[in-house]
C-alpha cells in the first residue's frame, strides 16, 4: 500500500542577513492507500513548500519524509539524505511543462519509453482525458486546457504509486477548470492512486478529496476535514456547496485570527 509519512517536518528560510523565517513548523501527516488528500490554506501557510519537500524538489530543515510504494519496479523514484523513498512518483505542475519539440505521444513516453507497454498505457490515459486524437500533435497546436490534460495523462501513464499535484488548474478559466476536475476525478476513480493535491480553491478540494488538510499561516496543521460525499461529485451538487461554504467560513475565521 502506497503511503506518505511526514514526521515533525520543519522548514526554515534565511535571508542574506541571517534572519530566519519558519514556513513549515512541525507538521505530522500520513496519507496512505487509495485516497485523495487536498492541502489548502491561506497565502503563506506553506502549501507548495510542503509539496515540494515531499517531492524532493526542496530540502527541509529537520524531520522526515518517507514515501512507500505499493510494489513493482522502474518508474520515477527519489531519495533525500535522511529520508526514504521506494515509491514511483508522478507530478502534475501548475503548468504542463510539455516539451514543445515533441509530439503528445512522445511527451508521454519521455520518462518511460524503456518500460514495456508504455504506448498502450499512454494511449489509455489519453483516451481517458478525451485527447486520443491528439497523439501526433505538438503542444503549440493545443489549447492551455488540452495541454494540462496531457500533463495529467502523462503523470498517470507512469503508473505512479503516489501522485503529487501542485495547483494544476490555477492558470485556467473557471469552465475549463471544472471540466478538468471531472476528467481528473474519473481517472482517479479508475486508478485509485495515492494523491496529495495542493490547491487554493475550496471547491476543487471538496469536489475531489477524501480528506482536506487545512494549513494555518506559519505552516502548521490547523485541522483535517473528512469529506464523506458520494462520487462522482459536481460543483453544482448542493452537498458540495454546503461543505464548501462551511470550509470557507472556517478560512475566514482562521484569517481573522492571524490578522
Amino acid at each position: 500500500m502506497a503511503s506518505i509519512e511526514i514526521r515533525d517536518l520543519v522548514k526554515d528560510f534565511h535571508d542574506r542577513s541571517g534572519n530566519r523565517t519558519r514556513v513549515i513548523d512541525g507538521i505530522d501527516l500520513t496519507i496512505s492507500g487509495e485516497t485523495f488528500v487536498s492541502v489548502v490554506g491561506p497565502s503563506g501557510s506553506g502549501k507548495t513548500t510542503l509539496l515540494n519537500i515531499v517531492s524532493g524538489i526542496e530540502t527541509h530543515s529537520s524531520g522526515t519524509v518517507e514515501l512507500t510504494g505499493s510494489g513493482g519496479d522502474g518508474g520515477q523514484k527519489r531519495s533525500d539524505p535522511g529520508n526514504r523513498s521506494d515509491a514511483r512518483v508522478g507530478y502534475v505542475f501548475q503548468d504542463p511543462r510539455l516539451l514543445p519539440w515533441r509530439t503528445v505521444m512522445a511527451n508521454l513516453g519521455f520518462v518511460q519509453h524503456e518500460r514495456p507497454g508504455w504506448e498502450d498505457r499512454a494511449r489509455h490515459y489519453l483516451d481517458l482525458v478525451g485527447l486520443s486524437h491528439c497523439a501526433d500533435r505538438y503542444p503549440a497546436q493545443l489549447s492551455g486546457g488540452q495541454q494540462q490534460r496531457i500533463g495529467i495523462a502523462r503523470a498517470f501513464a507512469v503508473e505512479p504509486d503516489i501522485l503529487l499535484m501542485d495547483e494544476p488548474f490555477s492558470h485556467l478559466d473557471a469552465m475549463t477548470s471544472r471540466t478538468l476536475r471531472e476528467h481528473l476525478e474519473r481517472i482517479w476513480l479508475e486508478s485509485r492512486r495515492t494523491v496529495m493535491f495542493v490547491t487554493h480553491d475550496v471547491t476543487e478540494a471538496v469536489q475531489l478529496s477524501d480528506r482536506i488538510v487545512v494549513l494555518a499561516p506559519g505552516g502548521t496543521v490547523h485541522e483535517i476535514i473528512d469529506v464523506d460525499l458520494p462520487r462522482p461529485r459536481r460543483a453544482s451538487d448542493p452537498a458540495v456547496a454546503v461543505l464548501q461554504a462551511e470550509i470557507l467560513a472556517r478560512f475566514e475565521a482562521l484569517e481573522a485570527a492571524a490578522a
